[in-house]
């Protein structure tokens, strides 16, 4: 296959768009959260972990079992992320040998950060597309997502 035939493909592709605006997006994001809480080794890894600690503490066990990754993988991240001060651990009062992993203080502060910065693209979205174009596309990818989902599922 020619490279001009596939690139077509891609561009013929709205999975691959919707891949390729995710990837964009994430790297505007953690380019954000690097310099708002000034940590310049802050990896994608880490902030992948976000979405599986809750704010009341989570085991390591359990954000691997939750991320469908090993508990060795996650524990190199956790422990990481306590080096750089985004997350501390505590022993669980039901079980004391498991430790509980947690956001540091500013933790819900760094996740409304980052919301900010989805935000922003929005709002640039928005200045170009114009709102009923956005809000159009909107519907339609949360329509993709819901397809998506319950096939997955």
């Amino acid at each position: 296959m020619k490279t001009s035939n596939f690139e077509k493909q891609k561009g013929d592709s709205l999975s691959h768009q919707l891949i390729k605006v995710g990837r964009l997006i994430n790297k505007n994001g953690l380019a954000a959260a690097r310099d708002t809480f000034n940590l310049p080794n802050l990896k994608q890894s880490h902030l992948d972990l976000f979405p599986y600690i809750d704010f009341e503490g989570t085991n390591v066990s359990e954000i691997a079992k939750r991320k469908g990754v090993s508990k060795q993988s996650v524990s190199k991240l956790v422990k990481e992320m306590v080096h750089i001060k985004m997350l501390f651990m505590k022993s669980d009062p039901e079980d004391s040998r498991s430790k509980l992993v947690f956001f540091k203080t500013s933790g819900p502060f760094s996740i409304h950060k980052g919301f900010e910065t989805l935000i922003s693209i929005d709002h640039s979205l928005i200045d170009h597309l114009g709102e009923k174009t956005y809000k159009r596309v909107l519907k339609e990818v949360s329509e993709v997502l819901e397809i998506v989902q319950s096939e997955i599922q």
